[in-house]
C-alpha cells in the first residue's frame, strides 16, 4: 500500500467529518425554521490536498485496492473542483443491464462521447458506442455510433444482444429533409451522433424518441415526425434552424404519452395513441424538464428562472379540456430541475446546486442528499434499490437507497449511502473511488 500518504489521508477524513457535521447541523436548523447564514459554515479545507489525493486515487486503482481507498480517503467532489475544473465533463447515467451491470457515458457536443459498462465487481469496460438510451423497463436499448442507431434486446456487458432494428443516419436524415427542405436541422449534421441528448426505444424498436440539439423527433422505419420545434412555428416565424435551448423530453412508462418542450415553448404533451397534442402554461419563466410517474397517472413539468424553478403536477386523466387551467398542483417551488427519476418514496429531483431531493406526489420532501456537483442525469435499478447520479463534475455516483444509515462524510437528511463512484476526467483514464 505504498500509494497511501497516511498524514494527508487522516487530515482529509477529519476535515470531511467536520465539514459534513457543520453543514448537516446548518441544514437541520434551516429546515426547522431558524434564521441562518451560510457564512456560519467554515470553508471546506480539503481542496489543499486535492492533487495529492487524486494521485493516490489513481495509484490505488493501479493496485486494485478500491475498498481500502474508500476507507482511507472517502470520496468527495467539491474539494476537487478548483484543481480539476477544466477537466470535468458531464456524465450520463443511463441504466442497468439484466445482469446488474450499470451503463453510463461521458462527453458532450464538444467531445466525442463514449458509453461504458461496469459489472458488480466494478470492472469498467468501454464500448464502441457514443450514446445510449433504454426503454422504461431497461430491457430494450438504443445504441448510437457513427453509422446509426442499433436497437437490441437484453444486451450483455459488451452491449451485444438480439438485434431488433437498425436506423441508419442517412435514412433518418433523408426523411427529415423531406419535411424540412429549407431549414437547417438534424438532417444537416455531419456528426449526428454527437448532437444527441436523449434516445428512448419504443414498441421493441418499432419507434424511437430522439432528442437532439437540433430538435425532438419521433422516428419510425419509414417515417419521421418533428415534435419540436413545431412545423407551423417554423413557417410562421421563418425560423432558420431547429436548434433548441433547454430542450427536454420524456416518455410515460406505457409509451402512451410524450412530454417535451424548450425555453421558447410552453409545456407540451402528446397522446401518441390518439394523436392529440396539449399545451400548458409554465408556472415559472422557461420550461426546463419533464418526468412521468411510474403509474402512468401524472406528469411533472418544471420551469426555471435563473437557477431556481417551479414544478407542477398534471394528472393525465385531467388534461382534456383543461389546457387553460392555471392552478395545477405545485410540488416544488425551489429547483431548476436538471434530472428526475421515480423511486419508492416519490420522485428524486436533481438541481443545479448538486442536491438530490425526494418529493412525494403531494409535494412533501422525504429526504435530501448532496453529491457536490451540478446534477446531469439520474437512473434507478429496476427494483429501485439503487440510484445512479451523473454530474457535470465528471463523476458517476452509485447510491444505495436501502441503506439504514448515512455515512459520517455525507451531507443530507436521508439514510442513503454511496456504494461506489466512477471518475471520468478529460485526459485521464477512468477510475473508481
Amino acid at each position: 500500500m505504498n500509494w497511501l500518504n497516511e498524514r494527508i489521508a487522516a487530515a482529509w477524513r477529519a476535515e470531511g467529518r467536520r465539514y459534513a457535521d457543520n453543514v448537516n447541523a446548518f441544514v437541520r436548523r434551516s429546515m426547522a425554521g431558524e434564521q441562518t447564514d451560510e457564512s456560519e459554515i467554515a470553508e471546506d479545507q480539503r481542496k489543499q490536498w486535492a492533487k495529492a489525493v487524486w494521485e493516490m486515487v489513481k495509484k490505488a486503482n493501479e493496485a486494485g485496492e478500491i475498498s481500502r481507498l474508500r476507507e482511507e480517503l472517502p470520496a468527495a467532489t467539491w474539494p476537487m473542483a478548483e484543481a480539476f475544473d477544466k477537466q470535468m465533463q458531464p456524465i450520463r447515467a443511463i441504466g442497468y443491464l439484466h445482469d446488474g451491470s450499470i451503463v453510463f457515458s461521458s462527453g458532450s457536443m464538444a467531445d466525442q462521447g463514449r458509453v461504458y459498462t461496469a459489472n458488480r465487481q466494478g470492472e469498467l469496460r468501454g464500448t464502441a458506442y457514443t450514446f445510449a438510451g433504454c426503454s422504461a423497463d431497461q430491457l430494450v436499448w438504443a445504441l448510437a455510433s457513427a453509422d446509426g442507431i442499433h436497437v437490441v434486446s437484453r444486451p450483455d456487458g459488451a452491449l451485444e444482444g438480439e438485434r431488433l432494428a437498425t436506423y441508419r443516419w442517412g435514412d433518418i436524415q433523408d426523411l427529415i429533409h423531406e419535411i424540412l427542405p429549407n431549414t437547417e436541422s438534424f438532417a444537416d449534421c455531419e456528426f449526428p451522433e454527437r448532437t444527441l441528448e436523449l434516445l428512448v426505444p419504443l414498441e421493441d424498436g418499432k419507434a424511437l424518441l430522439l432528442q437532439s440539439y437540433y430538435g425532438i423527433y419521433l422516428i419510425e422505419p419509414n417515417k419521421v415526425e418533428l415534435l419540436h420545434p413545431d412545423l407551423e412555428d417554423i413557417e410562421e416565424y421563418e425560423l432558420e434552424d431547429t436548434r433548441l435551448d433547454m430542450g427536454h423530453a420524456a416518455v410515460s412508462r406505457d409509451g402512451t404519452w410524450i412530454a417535451y418542450g424548450s425555453q421558447a415553448s410552453e409545456h407540451m404533451l402528446l397522446n401518441r395513441r390518439q394523436g392529440q397534442k396539449y399545451m400548458f402554461y409554465p408556472e415559472s419563466s422557461y420550461p426546463h424538464y419533464a418526468v412521468f410517474s411510474g403509474d402512468n397517472r401524472n406528469v411533472w413539468f418544471n420551469s426555471c428562472h435563473f437557477y431556481n424553478g417551479v414544478t407542477i403536477r398534471i394528472p393525465l386523466e385531467e388534461v382534456e379540456g383543461n389546457e387553460k387551467r392555471e392552478d395545477w398542483p405545485i410540488v416544488d417551488e425551489h429547483a431548476r430541475m436538471y434530472a428526475a427519476v421515480e423511486v419508492k418514496e416519490g420522485i428524486v429531483v436533481g438541481d443545479a446546486y448538486g442536491y438530490l431531493r425526494c418529493i412525494d406526489q403531494a409535494g412533501q420532501e422525504q429526504w435530501r442528499y448532496y453529491v457536490g456537483g451540478t446534477i446531469f442525469s439520474l437512473a434507478t435499478s429496476p427494483d429501485r434499490s439503487e440510484l445512479l447520479v451523473g454530474t457535470y463534475s465528471g463523476m458517476l455516483h452509485v447510491l444505495d437507497l436501502a441503506s439504514p444509515v448515512m455515512d459520517e462524510y455525507s451531507i443530507g437528511t436521508g439514510t442513503l449511502r454511496e456504494r461506489e463512484r466512477f471518475v471520468l476526467l478529460r485526459g485521464e483514464n477512468p477510475v473508481r473511488w
